[in-house]
């Protein structure tokens, strides 16, 4: 069947005399929130000022694409929506806005929004339908909420979705108000007929359709080519439930709904999905990621966990749980968890697919934190002190991830990271010589606290546990010795600019000292220092000024530190 492209008004869409709207139960819940919203509104405001008064009439405000496939069954035809029902959710809860607003002054406006835009006529005594019918989490809540005419009591929420959806409402009302307030001239019922007449008229989309659904999916997946927002998610998801059968659907549906909770983010959610496949596939590019996944699933050949939908469904899920608690630095083991906050802190995103792949049924426990450990010094030494190139680290990380979630050994994964270790003398150079700027204030405070905690007399474990780390002292904040920004109390340095953010001008203090220390003189920080408690500050201590000479050779000290820090292994 041929696809078919037309540009249409949203009136012609959102019609009662048009086909009714379905969005499937392979689409996710409603999900715009305000900034999206917000756009909206600001679009359909701005098009109204820039054509004033008659103006507007034939002009065209076009919305994008929506793609849809038709079906016909005993109740008549319908398309259900694959692309654009966030969209037509959004005008519509944005219509029974205006509808209500226009109720106590122009009942038959309001009937006419009601009948024209959201209700389709069946006949005389018939239960109402509705034009657009959201997806079964959201199908109920959406009609009581927004659809039905009078509204009744207030439906209870009971989904994330619900709570946006009773957002954007809450937003249209207040901005509708707001505009009021500010144009003296406008009235509810001229704002809510201009407004109307602007959705139903002027606001424009390709509206692409076929009777086939491999025709419309091959369309959506070309419009979304790359990779904005969620669509990768979304073509994936679309995927798999219509390659899994009825009787597993809902199942499938409830372990996406944890990868979707990952992050309202739609750019982490999409990292994440990559950051899986690597440890599945090794590297793919995030453009190429959906066509990639499609086509191993569809490859008879190809292991049951990512060909069989449903147990792919629920390995994902898991890893999405298990993904949430890396990005928050928890784990049962207090030096595993040592090293994914590391990680964190220092926004080692290379790294994230190994530490995936360190899961409790490839590794022991034990294994896991010497690995996490050995990623992050394999980052120190590399990338950070060294400055290794991104592309080789990201390389070797990859191998990793892929090589233990294939049941790979410790020893073989570390294999693959000790070429990039560089010498120690390698190392001890670099470090001489290392400024970090402000910008990577991640890696200025994983250096110092590691440092510290090598300079502390606490116990250590073999495999890098400590009791208490610096980084338990959430109040420690990084310290320029010699300001950033010197003041009445610091003559400016010459070298101010290759100096201030040299390591050896960089210390930890607590929060209220940090406060205290300000742009203080340095005999004045020294007493401050004095009372930190820090290790780091006990070389401070010992001296009666600070100059660039100074911070050399406090450098040159921690410098010699750095191989035993970040050991080879």
């Amino acid at each position: 069947m041929t696809t078919n492209a037309n540009a249409v008004p949203i009136g012609q869409l959102l019609s009662s005399s048009g086909d009714p709207i379905v969005v499937p139960r392979v689409q996710r819940p409603y999900s715009w929130e305000t900034p999206e919203v917000k756009e909206l509104w600001e679009d359909i405001i701005g098009f109204s000022q820039r054509y004033p008064g008659t103006s507007i009439v034939s002009r065209e405000y076009f919305m994008g694409a929506v793609v849809g496939q038709m079906q016909t069954d005993q109740n008549g035809r319908k398309v259900e929506i694959l692309d654009g029902q966030q969209r037509l959710a959004t005008l519509t809860i944005l219509m029974s806005v205006l509808r209500d607003k226009l109720q106590p002054f122009d009942a038959n406006a309001a009937n006419v929004i009601q009948s024209q835009n959201i209700e389709k006529f069946v006949q005389l005594g018939a239960p109402a339908q509705y034009l657009l019918t959201l997806n079964r989490v959201d199908r109920t809540f959406f009609r009581r909420e927004i659809q039905e005419s009078p509204r009744g009591d207030a439906p209870d929420i009971k989904s994330a979705s619900h709570s946006l959806i009773r957002k954007a409402r809450l937003f249209f009302e207040k901005k509708f108000d707001d505009f009021l307030e500010r144009e003296v001239n406008a009235t509810e019922v001229t704002l809510a007929f201009r407004l109307h007449s602007i959705i139903n008229s002027n606001l424009k989309v390709v509206f692409i359709h076929s009777d086939t659904w491999d025709d419309v999916s091959d369309v959506f997946e070309r419009l979304n080519d790359r990779g904005k927002g969620l669509s990768t998610l979304n073509l994936l998801r679309n995927h798999v439930l219509s390659k899994a059968p009825e009787h597993q659907q809902e199942d499938i549906e409830q372990a996406w709904e944890q990868v979707y909770s990952l992050s309202q983010s739609a750019s982490k959610v999409d990292t994440f999905l990559r950051h899986v496949w690597i440890t599945y596939r090794g590297d793919v590019k995030k453009q190429s990621l959906f066509k990639e996944i499609k086509a191993v699933m569809d490859t008879p050949s190809t292991v049951e966990v990512l060909r069989d939908p449903y147990k792919f469904s629920l390995q994902l899920a898991s890893d999405a749980d298990l993904y949430k608690e890396i990005m928050n630095a928890r784990h049962s083991d207090p030096a595993c968890a040592r090293w994914l906050r590391a990680i964190q802190t220092m926004n080692a995103t290379s790294l994230m697919p190994a530490a995936l792949a360190c899961s409790e049924d490839r590794l022991t426990t034990q294994e896991a934190a010497h690995l996490l450990r050995a990623l992050v010094t394999t980052f120190v030494r590399y990338s950070i002190i060294t400055g290794g190139d991104s592309s080789s680290l990201e390389t070797a990380a990859y191998k990793v991830a892929q090589h233990v979630r294939g049941g790979g050994s410790l020893d073989s994964a570390l294999d693959i990271l000790r070429p990039l270790l560089r010498t120690d003398d390698a190392v001890i150079e670099s470090f001489e010589n290392l400024t970090v700027p402000s910008s990577k204030s991640g890696y200025q405070r994983h250096l110092l606290e590691e440092l510290e905690n090598h300079l502390s007399d606490q116990t250590g474990h073999a495999d890098g546990g400590l009791e208490k780390t610096a980084s338990d002292a959430k109040v420690l904040w990084i310290e320029h010795i010699y300001p950033q920004h010197p003041g009445r109390h610091w003559d400016r340095w010459e070298e101010h600019d290759s100096v201030a953010n040299r390591m050896g001008n960089l210390t930890l203090v607590h929060k209220k000292l940090n406060g205290a220390a300000g742009n203080k003189p340095f005999v004045e920080k020294v007493r401050i220092y004095a009372l930190s408690g820090v290790k780091l500050n006990d070389y401070l201590t010992e001296l009666a000024s600070w100059t660039p000479s100074e911070v050399e050779s406090r450098q040159k000290v921690l410098a010699k530190m750095a191989p035993e820090v970040w050991p080879r292994f």
